[in-house]
């Protein structure tokens, strides 16, 4: 049976943004609820935090959801915060991040444990919104491996096109055989730099993502090559 998820946020001085989130999403498949908050030195900030974070654990409270409030110290190297961090959420394996409220560094250590722990092999997904909720986005928590130097060339010749491009005809234009082809094209899409539609012949086409990423070694090959 699969583990219910862990919603993981970052708190500041409101608690609108966690309850709205929670009650959007729903609780249906959801066991507990981690709450991180910075633990101010300053009296009337960490009373804002404080009172923000009894508000949540309340609401999670009337709601039948296990909260679990922590305070992070940041006057630390930002390993340590991230330790901080993990020293909660270490034996849940089924994650939910929303990185909507609370201090910039805390939101960047909780999205770094994300992707840390996803390349760990925990089951993570990332959330954000715009700054009024009215726009929810998916965050990546896995970074990208580099394409190979055949990879990259399979890009450039996507990137130069508009919409989709055959298989069989990228190996004809790159003369190589549909096998070599296939297998770069499968590291490719599961990167997320391209997408392609499982029909024969099958058609692909650079992602933005993709984009970036030939944008990115462009540059670099550019910059090699004044020397």
């Amino acid at each position: 049976m699969e583990e219910k998820v862990t919603l993981v946020f970052g708190v500041g001085f409101t608690a609108e943004y966690v309850i709205r989130a929670i009650s959007e999403r729903g609780i249906k498949d959801v066991s507990a609820v981690a709450v991180f908050s910075v633990a101010s030195e300053e009296e009337f900030r960490k009373r804002q935090a404080e009172e923000a974070m009894d508000a949540i654990i309340k609401y999670l409270s009337a709601i039948g959801i296990t909260g679990y409030p922590k305070y992070i110290s940041i006057k630390e190297p930002f390993d340590f915060i991230v330790y901080q961090i993990s020293d909660v959420l270490w034996t849940k394996n089924n994650l939910e991040f929303y990185i909507i409220g609370g201090m910039r560094i805390l939101n960047l250590a909780l999205y770094y444990y994300a992707m840390l722990a996803k390349a760990l092999g925990k089951r993570v997904k990332a959330y954000s919104y715009t700054e009024d909720m009215s726009y929810k986005y998916e965050l990546p928590v896995i970074i990208p491996a580099k394409p190979s130097d055949a990879g990259y060339e399979i890009l450039d010749y996507l990137g130069s096109k508009y919409g989709e491009v055959y298989m069989n005809d990228i190996a004809k234009i790159l003369n190589k055989s549909l096998p070599t082809i296939s297998k770069q094209i499968d590291f490719l899409e599961k990167q997320g730099y391209v997408e392609c539609k499982e029909t024969k012949p099958k058609p692909c086409k650079i992602t933005d993502l993709g984009k970036v990423c030939l944008q990115t070694l462009r540059g670099l090959k550019s910059k090699m090559n004044k020397f």
